[in-house]
């Protein structure tokens, strides 16, 4: 507690409002010292926030010629915490006052009332901030999410004429604009782009109804000249206006409210945003999280959907008009799969569509055991070859129908695929069983035991002759061969040879069709290159030509020995079996293809074709490394192989050394280096034996040890650890992953067509004999085709989306004017209905109109804006719970300050009233002594009664300022014993009554409340002869005397009496 010399004064600033009037501390003066205590002044939490606000402002802000003015202190406090009364007073007193001044971090007084969200202070600055400072606003109560203020400035006619102004001169493009360097907001963000990044609904709306659209970037590559200036002018932030409209495009919020097709456009977006994030390296990570937002978006519009109507119109629909009612089996998840949405493809509306449209009327089958399973498909692929052939005749029928269910084509093509793989292992298996001699062949043999008695060389009796015909094993698998061949054909023709080409599977069977058909070309070659050589070789005359060494004779009898011995190394059949042997390896692991039916064995196939990619990127590290360790090893051995020694030894020797076998030519270096990878190389192979080269021997142990340690210790491990961190990722994801690979399965056969797997597909059925002759007539045949019908029903519901005729990609038009919407209130009363719907009992047909697409997305997407809505009220409610505690505590806080700013002035008044008691007690001290030595005898003599009386009253109140003048010495003792009594007790209530009428009544209150000034006359007739300097002495000496309690001692009318006995 600080007593009243202690308390340092503060002078108040110019301005009106105390309750957030700033404060300049003055420091006790050094004259004061002696008064006053160590410690610190005593400072209010209103007062430090003052003078941090003073400290802060008297500093040049950015935007200001010098320091804020007082005026503009006081404007722009009041403006923060919302004191309306100050803001309008200051206003009105100071018409001329610019409010687009800044503090030192560039806000504006109308900024910090939106970021405090007093919307009252807002309306008020609106109308005298300029065009820069309410778009700064705007931007602020967007992105503070303050709905109420930012459709107030939106409605304002200040920015509607600016908008105006904007449009009529064509400035819609803020590339190039130049904004304040306080501004937390670049120039290319428009209100629309931060509504939607910030998934504002309610405004995007808003914006949306008032014409507002969002800008797609150009493609990366374009060279318009609008992309070429825009390049020039500056890269970076061409970079960054891309990003930002993106980031527009992508929110969920604008396209609900902007899209006719919101899941056609999400799809196409999110690709489109994959793609840039491919060129734009260094925002990949921004576009590859926009793109996956997108997909979390596609997800929650698919959690809406309800019933099976409404999964049937949204995943069939085919073309992007949403006006055309035109549909297709799956049509839209087919798209999905295309994009590669996986979380769409794998949702459990979609999987549940999939997997009842798989097993169609077999549904028994789907809820049996593996048995039961194992059961069936053992009997259908026992049945299958004479359901097929009952198919081909009878494709419409009970069977045909049967065999179209897409988990039977499965089968089909599955047992097809198994038959042909068994082949290749009969054929394999076979060897040579089936040899021919030539001796199977009478006329060239006869010839050709001629041809041995009359050459002088030594020949077999007899010999194996090459393959002259093919054999059943390998018309069997020429036969798959060719149905595999037009299977793909067909395939292609279907889909597009882009499509086609965007599957890997595709790739391998391009791959394994043209070994086979090239081994199987030349094995064929071979063959009737044997028949024309046993045909030439039927007459004498091409026998003698052999034992006179013809060439073409030669060549002839080159194709009839079977002896591979004298083949040349491009021998047609030996090309064609290792063709043959890489087609079947490719084959065997084309058999992945079906393992994501399975549950098990899916994610186990999942998980290798990613690690694939890992062994890729391994291989590329590793071709380098190998190669470089190559080289050098060949370099510096490359002089002792003996092809290269013989043509520069001085003297023959016959050493053989062991880094010549492994290092001296470079295929051998390639071989030693490549399988030293796995454990097979020696380290003894580097030595040079009898040459005495140390250093070329110890470089070279230097340079293959350094190989094996980086290719086996780093790249080995490296390839490890990358494979098991795939694994690690399919395994988190591992569900989603399958059900997106089996959806691509399960959708290659319920797709329409090939029914019937190879061999089966090369049979030509009346169906597919029709399909082709109706085919041929359109299109030598112009008819007219029939114009599609637009649906004759409309929806008949409330719309929730009321649209402008300006809005150019507004979504779902349906007539009605911009008029009808009345901003946020229409829309929030909209939302309170039902999901968006507002029922219409005067419709009778209502429910009864045909369900199109365009009324499903309709549906889903208020669903969706209705549990978005939800989510962001219950946001609101805890802001809205927080503003009111900041509301009150600035209230609390203002009462503190003003509470204390009233016990501050009662101080004052206080210390005032202590020094004009003191005196007064020091004026009857004295009166009391000069009783004690005077008479009033000499008073009269002396003539000065009246001038001193008014001498005394003109020294008291120069003294001590009191209005009613005290008698001096003299004076008193020109007065009776009596009239001396009064005129003191006289004296002593007008000057307190007087002090009481300076203090305002509220203030009296307050202080007759809290601090009760206590003045008691204390009675000390019990002991008359006590000295009045001794009372006197007790009294400022009581304990009892304070600065909240003061007791002032004055003597009564028996204390004047007894003191005038005592004296008389």
């Amino acid at each position: 507690m600080f007593s009243f010399g202690e308390i340092p004064t503060f002078k108040k600033s110019r301005g009106g409002a105390e309750r957030y009037r700033p404060y300049e501390y003055e420091f006790p003066s050094p004259s004061r010292n002696n008064e006053v205590n160590d410690g610190m002044p005593y400072k209010s939490h209103q007062n430090k926030k003052s003078l941090s606000r003073l400290t802060l402002s008297s500093e040049k802000s950015s935007n200001s010629k010098g320091p804020l003015s007082d005026l503009e202190e006081e404007f722009i406090f009041a403006a923060e915490f919302g004191d309306i009364p100050t803001v309008k007073r200051l206003l009105e007193e100071h018409p001329n006052f610019n409010v687009d001044f800044n503090d030192i971090l560039g806000r504006t007084p109308l900024r910090l009332a939106v970021g405090n969200e007093h919307l009252e202070v807002v309306e008020l600055l609106l109308d005298r901030s300029n065009a820069a400072s309410i778009h700064e606003a705007l931007l602020q109560a967007i992105s503070a999410g303050h709905e109420q203020i930012a459709e107030t400035i939106l409605k304002h006619p200040k920015y509607k004429d600016v908008k105006r102004e904007n449009k009529r001169f064509g400035e819609t493009d803020y590339f190039f604009n130049t904004t304040s360097e306080d501004s937390p907001f670049s120039s290319d963000i428009t209100p629309l782009i931060l509504a939607a990044e910030r998934n504002q609904f309610e405004i995007v709306q808003l914006l949306l109804l008032r014409g507002e659209t969002i800008r797609k970037p150009h493609h990366y590559y374009c060279n318009c000249q609008e992309c070429s200036n825009k390049l020039v002018f500056d890269q970076l932030r061409l970079a960054k206006t891309r990003l930002n409209a993106y980031r527009g495009l992508a929110s969920s919020a604008y396209i609900s409210l902007s899209s006719n097709d919101p899941i056609l456009t999400a799809f196409e977006l999110a690709r489109e945003l994959r793609c840039v994030a491919k060129v734009e390296k260094y925002y990949k990570s921004d576009y590859l999280a926009l793109a996956d937002q997108l997909s979390e978006y596609v997800v929650r519009l698919l959690d809406k959907v309800r019933g099976h109507d409404e999964l049937e119109k949204l995943l069939n629909k085919k073309k992007r008009e949403p006006d055309d009612e035109t549909y297709e089996q799956l049509s839209r998840l087919k798209l999905a799969i295309h994009y590669s949405e996986k979380k769409f493809v794998a949702h459990a509306s979609c999987q549940q569509k999939l997997v009842s449209i798989w097993y169609n009327d077999l549904r028994a089958m789907e809820r049996s055991n593996w048995f039961f399973r194992s059961l069936m498909v053992f009997g259908v692929t026992s049945v299958y070859p004479l359901l097929a052939i009952l198919y081909i005749f009878a494709p419409h029928s009970k069977v045909g129908r049967f065999l179209q269910y897409p988990c039977i084509k499965f089968i089909g093509h599955a047992m097809s695929f198994v038959t042909f793989l068994i082949m290749i292992l009969i054929s394999s298996a076979e060897g040579t069983t089936d040899l021919s001699r030539m001796s199977s062949f009478p006329g060239p043999y006869r010839h050709y035991l001629w041809y041995k008695n009359h050459s002088r060389l030594t020949l077999p009796e007899d010999f194996v002759v090459r393959t002259c015909r093919p054999e059943v094993i390998q018309i069997g698998l020429s036969l798959w061969i060719i149905g595999m061949l037009w299977q793909e054909i067909k395939q292609v023709f279907s889909e597009g040879l882009y499509d086609y080409f965007d599957s890997l599977y595709n790739y391998l069977d391009v791959a394994v069709l043209t070994l086979y058909l090239s081994s199987f070309t030349l094995k064929y070659v071979c063959i009737w290159k044997v028949n024309v050589a046993l045909q030439y070789f039927e007459a004498r005359e091409p026998w003698e030509k052999l034992l006179v060494s013809d060439q073409t004779a030669a060549k002839q009898m080159y194709w009839i020995i079977a002896d591979r011995f004298y083949w040349d190394s491009l021998d047609p059949h030996n090309i064609a079996e290792g063709l043959f042997a890489i087609a079947n390896v490719i084959s065997f692991t084309r058999v992945s293809y079906i393992l994501p039916a399975n549950e098990m064995f899916g994610p186990m196939q999942i998980s290798i074709a990613r690690m694939m990619t890992d062994i890729i990127k391994f291989l590329a590290i590793f071709l380098v490394i190998l190669v470089a360790f190559m080289v050098g090893l060949h370099n510096l051995y490359w002089y002792y192989p003996k092809q290269v020694r013989e043509k520069v030894e001085f003297m023959k020797n016959n050493i053989t050394v062991r880094a010549e076998e492994a290092f001296g030519i470079p295929d051998k270096t390639v071989r030693t280096v490549f399988w030293s990878l796995f454990g097979r190389g020696d380290a003894t192979i580097v030595e040079l034996d009898e040459f005495e080269h140390i250093f070329t021997q110890y470089v070279g142990y230097w340079i293959f040890g350094a190989y094996n340690w980086c290719s086996v210790i780093v790249l080995l491990n490296m390839l490890i650890a990358m494979m098991s961190r795939s694994f690690e990722l399919i395994q988190e994801d591992s569900d989603t992953e399958w059900k997106f690979a089996r959806s691509k399965l399960y959708m290659d056969y319920i797709k329409s067509g090939a029914t019937l797997p190879i061999p089966f597909n090369m049979i030509p059925t009346p169906k597919s004999v029709w399909k082709l002759c109706s085919k041929f007539s359109r299109c030598f045949c112009k008819g007219e085709a029939g114009e599609m019908r637009p649906h004759p029903g409309r929806i008949k519901d409330v719309e929730l989306y009321a649209t402008s005729p300006t809005t150019t990609n507004s979504g779902w038009d349906d007539g009605r004017s911009a008029h009808q919407a009345n901003g946020i209130k229409r829309f929030r009363e909209r939302m309170q209905t039902t999901n968006g719907f507002v029922r219409s009992d005067s419709e009778p047909n209502l429910f009864e109109e045909k369900l199109t697409y365009k009324r499903v997305m309709k549906r889903i997407v208020k669903r969706y804006i209705f549990d978005m809505q939800r989510e962001n009220d219950s946001n609101d409610d805890f802001d809205e719970v927080k503003q009111d505690i900041s509301s009150f505590r600035y209230e609390i806080l203002n009462h503190l300050q003003s509470r204390e700013d009233e016990s501050q002035d009662c101080r004052e008044k206080i210390n005032k009233m202590e020094q004009k008691m003191t005196h007064l007690i020091h004026q009857q001290t004295v009166l009391l002594n000069k009783l004690g030595q005077t008479n009033t005898a000499d008073v009269y003599q002396n003539g000065g009664h009246a001038n001193d009386v008014h001498r005394s009253r003109d020294k008291s109140e120069d003294d001590t300022g009191l209005a009613a003048p005290l008698l001096t010495e003299s004076a008193y003792s020109s007065l009776d014993e009596p009239s001396l009594e009064d005129e003191l007790l006289q004296q002593l209530s007008m000057s307190r009554n007087q002090y009481l009428e300076d203090i305002p009544e509220e203030e009296a209150t307050s202080q007759r409340e809290d601090r009760r000034l206590k003045v008691r006359v204390r009675s000390d007739s019990q002991d008359t002869n006590t000295s009045p300097r001794l009372s006197r002495q007790q009294s400022l000496d009581d304990e009892n005397y304070s600065t909240d309690d003061i007791i002032v001692h004055v003597m009564n009318e028996n204390d004047v009496k007894n003191a005038f006995d005592a004296k008389l």
